[in-house]
Formats: C-alpha cells, structure tokens, sequence
C-alpha cells in the first residue's frame, strides 16, 4: 500500500484510479507538446514567407514618403513653370508686335 502526502494509507483501488489519471495527464501533456512543437514550426513557417511580404511593404512605405516629399516640390516647381510659361509668352507677344 501507498500513503498520501498526510500519511492516510490508500487502497489499492484508489492508487489504480489514481496511477489511471496520472497516466491519462501524462499522455494528455505528451498531445499537448507535440502538438505545440507543430505548431511552433508552422508559425516559424508562416513568419518566413511572410517576410518578404513585409519587407515589401516596408520599401512602398518609404517609396510613398519620397512621392510626397517630390509632390510638394512640384507645386511650387509647377508655379515657377508657369511663371516662365507665361513670361515667354509675353515676350513673344510683345516682340512679335514691333
């Protein structure tokens, strides 16, 4: 016979129920492990092919802020032009007179 942690002898039938659980936790806990491992290594898996998916995302990120630093040179780019345009025009207009 076996004892519990308070020195109360168990029966037989009891430390049977008893080593049943201890090995239906046991087999549980080697499910549980197993299929942690599996899915430790498909998580793995999915953060390597999506990595090229963030990276990309990333550079169109940074290509998206060049865009924007270009578009607000290009209104003051596009004034100036027209600025010029429009000069031009006048001086044509007026040499063409004389």
């Amino acid at each position: 016979m076996i004892q519990d942690d308070y020195g109360n002898l168990v029966d037989a039938t009891t430390a049977g129920t008893l080593r049943e659980r201890l090995d239906a936790g046991d087999a549980r806990m080697t499910r549980i492990e197993g299929d942690l491992s599996t899915n430790t290594q498909l998580t793995q898996q999915l953060a390597t092919s999506t990595a090229d998916m963030v990276e990309f995302f990333e550079a169109m990120k940074g290509a998206l802020k060049v865009l924007n630093w270009i578009g607000k040179l290009a209104r003051p780019l596009g004034a100036i032009a027209t600025l010029a345009a429009s000069l031009a025009g006048l001086w044509a207009v007026f040499k063409g007179v004389r």
